[in-house]
């Protein structure tokens, strides 16, 4: 019932966006504007708004795929803004006994027809960049890909140099989804790195 909601909230605003369009007045607006109107994906992420205990798990740097080292009253909160075009996410807990904090931003380019997702934390001075595939339509499972400069995490052979990453994000429902990042090291396959799954609060 969870999906048939979501799937509901999705057609509504596109409704929305094309009665707006057909509104009295709406032809004297500039077409740019109109173009960076929120619409129905951005309404696909509605599923992940709000408060969120998060079950992580890292495999590199303080863990390892046989020893994961892992989160421990770890939060996420997400809202909405700039009138609901950008998703931001602020999670904060503790990982492998210390203190974690991570702050990112993620929207849908109407342009560009993809997602983007921007992540900052406690750990890395840089940020990480990532942008979406060109979609014809919204889906429950979101695919983004970048690269960022190593200082040094997959160890010290690799500071310096550009590691290619790629986010999956999987909506199951309302109440729980997972984000999962990969990265691909010079001259090997491609390692799962990091795996968060979220229970709504």
């Amino acid at each position: 019932m969870a999906g048939a909601a979501a799937l509901g909230d999705v057609l509504a605003t596109a409704g929305q966006a094309r009665r707006a369009e057909t509104a009295p007045g709406a032809a004297t607006a500039p077409p740019f504007v109109a173009r960076g109107a929120p619409g129905a994906f951005h309404a696909a992420l509605k599923p992940l708004q709000g408060e969120w205990r998060v079950e992580k798990e890292i495999y590199i740097a303080v863990g390892s795929p046989r020893a994961p080292a892992k989160s421990s009253g770890m939060i996420t909160q997400r809202s909405w803004f700039g009138g609901g075009r950008h998703l931001l996410d602020t999670t904060e807990g503790s990982l492998a006994g210390s203190s974690y904090y991570r702050l990112g931003v993620l929207g849908f380019s109407n342009v560009d027809g993809c997602y983007e997702w921007v992540t900052f934390d406690a750990m890395n001075a840089n940020m990480m960049l990532y942008r979406g595939t060109r979609l014809e339509q919204p889906s429950r499972h979101i695919t983004l890909t970048g690269v960022f400069t190593d200082q040094g995490l997959l160890g010290e052979e690799f500071a310096g140099k550009p590691i290619p990453m790629r986010t999956d994000i999987d909506i199951n429902n309302e109440d729980h989804h997972s984000i999962a990042l990969y990265f691909t090291p010079p001259g090997q396959a491609e390692l799962l790195i990091d795996r968060s799954r979220y229970f709504r609060l």
